[in-house]
């Protein structure tokens, strides 16, 4: 269930109609617009791009709105809109090696924090229309312990 569905405008990272850029670079900027809406929203960024032996965690934040001690584990994935204006989801690549990868990560973190309690999985998929608006869709626990 889309919790969160916006359009934000890409404003300076545009580049003439669309973003054309690589993928990695695509990502980058797709984590930056995610980070700008959810500071806008009231959540408190704690960090960016966390590595680990079972790989990296996009953002770890905390909503507003959840329970004392809940931290956000987000994986952020963003697609440009295909050539013939069909819309690709991007939460569709969030798959379960990836999200085995974040249950992982999740129980580093607690360990490591012992101020959280609870950690939620949430997806952030961002797909960028030929017109350069990112589409943003936020899914608040799209997945728990059993995926």
């Amino acid at each position: 269930m889309c919790e969160v569905c916006l359009e934000v405008p890409v404003d300076s990272t545009r580049v003439g109609e669309r973003w054309r850029v690589d993928p990695h670079e695509l990502g980058r900027r797709g984590e930056a617009v995610a980070q700008r809406s959810l500071l806008a929203r009231g959540w408190q960024v704690l960090g960016k791009n966390w590595r680990t032996g079972f790989g990296e965690v996009d953002i770890i934040a905390i909503d507003p709105d959840a329970r004392l001690g809940t931290v956000s584990l987000i994986e952020v994935k963003t697609r440009l809109e295909g050539d013939d204006g069909e819309e690709i989801l991007p939460e569709m690549a969030v798959d379960d090696r990836r999200q085995r990868r974040y249950l992982n990560a999740a129980n580093l973190f607690l360990q490591a924090n012992d101020w959280a309690s609870v950690v939620r999985f949430d997806v952030i998929a961002i797909t960028v229309s030929k017109d350069g608006v990112a589409h943003l869709h936020h899914v608040k626990d799209a997945y728990g312990i059993d995926g």
